[in-house]
């Protein structure tokens, strides 16, 4: 198949639900977090809850205010999976 019309996809399920897809997940980040961003006049420490994957802290990291990111997730596991199988993501 020609490489244009074809490309392999990732997908993350969780519990038997999808989470997130290599070739979705940047849209949906990007208005997750931005949104949020730019209506705070001066965002310097973020939280993040959950987020295993790493696309929520690459987005977050774009804004040059910020100056500490805290990001938690219960399942450290999944985390290392991401790490290992999903480098694209983050």
């Amino acid at each position: 198949l020609h490489p244009e019309l074809f490309r392999q996809d990732k997908i993350v399920f969780l519990d038997g639900d999808s989470q997130s897809s290599l070739y979705g997940e940047a849209v949906y980040h990007e208005g997750l977090v931005h949104a949020a961003m730019l209506t705070h006049p001066n965002p310097k420490r973020v939280a993040i809850i959950g987020g295993g994957e790493g696309a929520t802290l690459r987005e977050v990291l774009k804004h040059k205010t910020v100056q500490e990111v805290v990001m938690i997730d219960i399942d450290g596991e999944f985390v290392q999976l991401c790490r290992k199988y999903l480098p694209e993501w983050a």
